[in-house]
């Protein structure tokens, strides 16, 4: 096994420079894998523009590899495997605390310590949180895995109901999954936003019945005209960043009594009447990655909509890049001129 490898690290400019790093350390319990492809997330971007000071871990969460080394145990996963990695929860969860009993694993009061995400060619995590991909899958499915599960969890966690109509602000990653999720748990109607022409043919191909562009009150209207002017069931706000006009748009456009899933994570401060949802008695549910519903993990459930052959959730893939031209990448999920929807990198 090799002392060091090939990462990416922000240089607390934005600008990831490739470089050799030491391998992270195998903490107890770990799995080492061979990292194979790690899809660029939104929040990817976002955090770019926040940082002040340089990386020294790498990120990168939507990751796909190789098992190298697994330790002793009854886990179900040999070397060789072709896996999701689950960042957040399980691959560093304790294991013993109550939320982890539960299932609850990204609420966990015992993390192991953060030993760098996708961005590099290896990485630890534990095998609670690494899932074998089924043999039809490549690299690409496996690092889609993980936004799947992302809007997987919302919806399950939101307790959405088959014939709902469901609304969802934003066709970029998490968007476009909300919408095939939607759509494959049994959505009546499903509506969406989306700003760049290649997001709205994308929304289409997802399963939206009405793609809708960002004008203002746009997205509102087309809710109210799919429901006999009541408003949306169910409401995904997938958005977030750096603004807040996604958020008080998904609001409006629930009807009373309905859910507002709060999924984009908005990263400013907002400052919102919360006169209008309480006097409506809309359910805003916050939620954030995935863990165990009704027995089964967002990750397994994720990974059999995806191997259904239903959902072409791989066609939001428009770019490859290698490590080294990682920076050619973030350039790329940046500039939607470019037609990029999702942006994947080869490790």
């Amino acid at each position: 096994m090799p002392e060091t490898m090939r990462a990416a690290l922000d240089d607390g400019t934005g600008q990831y420079v490739v470089q050799d790093v030491r391998v992270p350390d195998m903490f107890e319990g770990a799995a080492l894998i061979r990292v194979r492809q790690t899809g660029i997330c939104g929040s990817d971007l976002h955090m770019t523009t926040s940082r002040t000071e340089a990386q020294e871990l790498p990120s990168g969460h939507e990751v796909a590899g190789e098992v190298v080394d697994i330790p002793d145990g009854d886990h179900g996963l040999s070397v060789g495997d072709r896996v999701a990695v689950e960042m957040v929860g399980a691959g560093r969860a304790c294991l013993t605390c109550h939320f982890c009993r539960y299932g609850q694993w990204k609420h966990c009061t015992n993390m192991a310590p953060d030993t760098g995400g996708g961005f590099a060619q290896y990485m630890t995590r534990r095998p609670a949180g690494i899932f074998k991909l089924p043999d039809p899958f490549d690299w690409i499915d496996g690092a889609l895995v993980e936004p799947m599960a992302v809007s997987v969890h919302g919806l399950r966690y939101g307790r959405m109901q088959p014939d709902d109509v469901v609304g969802v602000v934003g066709s970029a990653t998490i968007g476009l999954s909300s919408i095939a999720a939607a759509r494959a748990f049994g959505a009546r109607t499903v509506i969406a936003s989306a700003r760049h022409p290649q997001q709205a043919e994308a929304a289409k191909k997802m399963g939206a019945d009405v793609v809708v562009g960002t004008e203002p009150g746009e997205f509102e209207d087309a809710c109210l005209e799919a429901s006999n002017g009541v408003g949306a069931d169910f409401v995904v706000e997938s958005v977030g960043g750096h603004q807040t006009n996604s958020f008080q748009q998904a609001i409006r456009a629930t009807r009373n009594q309905g859910t507002m899933l709060y999924l984009g994570g908005v990263k400013v401060p907002m400052e919102f009447d919360l006169m209008e949802p309480l006097l409506r008695e809309i359910r805003i549910q916050s939620v954030i990655c995935y863990g165990v519903i009704d027995g089964r993990h967002d990750y397994d459930v994720a990974i059999d909509l995806l191997a259904s052959g239903d959902i072409p959730y791989r066609e939001i893939v428009t770019h490859e890049v290698g490590l080294e031209e990682i920076q050619t990448g973030f350039d790329a999920a940046w500039d939607k001129t470019s037609g990029s929807i999702k942006v994947h990198v080869n490790i």
